[in-house]
């Protein structure tokens, strides 16, 4: 069901509901009022019965009837009629019914008459008379009639809900159907923008009728996607041109040698030295593919990341020592604030303790591959109660202005690095590796030359 026709039910169910609800209220209290009015009106009838009594308890007169089918009754105090305005009627006066009468004092009751489409109503009740009964007993006067012009009124009514709502709902569906059309037309606007032929450009872009209602902001949005989606493909055809120089590169380095070796090499030496140069390349080689597939890796493993409690303190140190025996010449200062070592337990972190080493080693190799030996500070503090910062500083060669998220990006480095060897996938394994643990990887200038790098990360409470 299309949202134009859930507009239209919606509407249509909720205002025909309050309708209902408001036709019954009306026509139900309309029928009480009613009952209790000719219930009033017979009461009257049945006390005027009284003016009727002599002092001897005879009657003399009559009551004026003034209501369709009214019917009058007056019994004794022995129990024996002595007056009835009709000399039959349908309704039977049982004796049970005059004693229960006479111990309820007031008794209103309907019954059914046959030629009637409704139930006719009486009021039964007593009172001593005149001359009242040595013994206490008392008169009871019964009083019956058809509400025949109430029944019709109530009838009327009945008829006018019907009618007036039957119309009234059908107007409200059609309303309903302009209101929705309405309320749609600007999201058929952008679906009309969509379907038209220019939508396949790379500049197309929504415009909305209103930027600032839900739809505009929608529409925004679905801008902001397409955006980002141009700058993801941009980035994968970026990648993918990059991955092939890289690959084809010394692929035919490999290649050359290997054909000068077969061709003019003709000593064990030279042959060698061509061996040894085509290894060199095999082993860029290799790293730049076990690089790439580290970073296939990151990508598909969140769901299936193995998080444990792991101290941050313990992860630095190892990253450190680990850097320590691949640079043996590399001076490394490792610093812990008063913040972290006041701590009333260790800084910890959920995660991945061998990925969070792999991000931080990739981050202090960094540093010092363009430092060119200078020394390196790795430096752990509380940025907030919540969150560890962990600071790499530096005396490199820096970063260019505009190039800090440039360098996320795989197979990407930074413009003023070309005679430092590297492929560009550590930085983006760290960068992924860290936002993986829900981190922040940043860049700021070193003051007197180099890069300060910070990894923020969400510690767990104490």
């Amino acid at each position: 069901m299309s949202i134009k026709h859930k507009l239209i039910l919606w509407f249509s169910s909720l205002v025909a509901g309050l309708l209902l609800i408001f036709s019954v209220y009306v026509y139900s209290t309309y029928a009480s009022f009613r009952q209790r009015s000719i219930e009033d009106r017979l009461e009257r009838k049945a006390r005027v019965t009284e003016q009727l009594l002599t002092l001897r308890g005879m009657v003399a007169g009559s009551v004026i009837s003034s209501m369709p089918e009214q019917t009058e009754f007056v019994y004794s105090p022995a129990d024996s009629l002595i007056y009835s305005s009709e000399t039959t009627d349908d309704f039977v006066i049982q004796r049970a019914f005059r004693q229960r009468v006479r111990r309820e004092r007031l008794v209103k009751f309907q019954y059914e008459s046959p030629g009637h489409l409704y139930p006719k109503d009486g009021v039964a009740l007593t009172y001593a008379g005149v001359a009242p009964s040595p013994d206490g007993s008392e008169y009871v006067a019964i009083v019956t009639a058809y509400d025949q012009d109430g029944y019709q009124r109530q009838r009327n009514l009945r008829d006018l809900f019907i009618i007036g709502n039957a119309v009234a709902i059908g107007l409200v569906v059609l309303l309903g159907y302009f209101f929705s059309r309405q309320a749609l037309k600007p999201l058929n606007n952008l679906i009309g923008q969509i379907n038209t032929p220019t939508a396949s450009a790379a500049t197309f872009r929504l415009k909305p009728d209103n930027p600032s209602d839900e739809v505009g902001v929608l529409a925004q949005a679905f801008n902001d996607l397409l955006t980002r989606q141009e700058r993801l493909v941009e980035n994968q055809r970026s990648f993918i041109a990059q991955a092939s120089h890289e690959l084809r590169t010394p692929l035919t380095t490999i290649k050359g040698w290997l054909e000068t070796s077969l061709l003019y090499d003709t000593d064990v030496d030279t042959l060698k030295r061509g061996m040894t140069q085509a290894i060199t390349e095999l082993d860029k080689l290799t790293a730049l593919s076990n690089g790439l597939l580290q970073l296939a890796r990151i990508d598909g493993v969140d769901a299936q990341l193995d998080r444990h409690p792991i101290e941050l303190i313990d992860i630095i140190i190892d990253a450190a020592d680990t850097l320590g025996q691949q640079r043996p010449g590399q001076s490394l200062s490792v610093q812990f604030s008063d913040g972290v070592l006041e701590q009333p337990t260790p800084v910890t972190v959920l995660g991945n303790a061998h990925l969070l080493k792999t991000a931080l080693l990739n981050l202090l190799d960094n540093a010092a591959k363009y430092s060119s030996g200078q020394p390196i500070t790795l430096q752990l503090e509380m940025d907030t109660e919540a969150r560890a910062r962990v600071q790499i500083a530096d005396q490199g060669i820096g970063l260019a202005p505009g190039e800090e998220e440039r360098i996320l990006l795989p197979l990407v480095r930074g413009s003023n690095v070309q005679m430092i060897g590297g492929f560009g996938i550590g930085l983006t394994l760290a960068y992924r590796i860290i936002t993986l643990h829900q981190g922040q990887l940043r860049f700021h200038p070193r003051p007197g030359g180099g890069t300060i790098t910070e990894v923020i990360l969400p510690v767990e409470p104490t």
